[in-house]
């Protein structure tokens, strides 16, 4: 695994944090996800 370090706006990141704990997951879990699902959809254009 890779570290990156990144920076996220205020609300994008208290959204992103509220999300995770709904899915009882970390906000690390949360962003990955949320990269890999990214990174399918653009590859399916």
């Amino acid at each position: 695994m890779t570290r990156v370090n990144i920076e996220v706006e205020d609300e994008l990141h208290k959204k992103a944090k509220l999300a995770a704990v709904l899915e009882n997951k970390t906000l690390i879990e949360f962003i990955n996800e949320a990269v890999k699902d990214k990174v399918e959809r653009s590859r399916k254009k």
